[in-house]
């Protein structure tokens, strides 16, 4: 065998090493999108949160507002509980907002760190296979060529 039929017999085998890592760093890349998507549910968490803490921060200061508007004589005890009620509907709607607000949030980070992941390997095995099956698509008429006129022995390759 030549010394040029074995450099390209290695240059094949380090192509293809070659396209392995390149698949690699191409699944990696793609995958590291799933970050965002596990930052997008974290903000989902946090507005959820947020929202609850909000609306207890509404009660808590409409309800004072409430029990000093009740000892005002007459219609006192109506202004407090019209001001409870309305701080407890304006607190259950900041709720409900942010419960949902974040729902969705967080669903949709699940649903892109997901999407990544499998984007990621579909992507990575593609930018390797492509390659590869088209180098070997050219190298092993090649080899079997050469196997069939006895230029690659599995004797002589020992030998060598």
């Amino acid at each position: 065998m030549s010394n040029w039929t074995r450099a390209g017999d290695v240059a094949v085998v380090a192509l293809i090493v070659l396209f392995a890592w390149l698949g690699i760093r191409v699944h990696d890349s793609i995958a590291g999108l799933g970050d965002m998507a596990r930052g997008i549910q974290a903000t989902g968490a946090s507005i959820d949160r947020s929202g609850r803490t909000a609306a207890a921060e509404v009660r808590r200061s409409v309800d004072g507002a409430a029990d000093a508007a009740s000892s005002v004589p007459l219609v006192g005890d109506r202004v407090g509980a019209a001001l409870r009620d309305t701080a407890r509907s304006t607190s259950n709607a900041i709720e409900r907002e942010a419960r949902a607000t974040g729902a969705q949030l967080s669903a949709s980070g699940r649903d892109g760190e997901r999407d990544a992941r499998s984007t990621a390997t579909l992507v990575g095995w593609l930018a390797f296979l492509i390659p590869t099956v088209a180098l070997l698509a050219q190298a092993v008429p090649h080899w079997l060529r050469r196997r069939r006129h006895g230029s690659l022995s599995w004797s002589s390759q020992v030998d060598a």
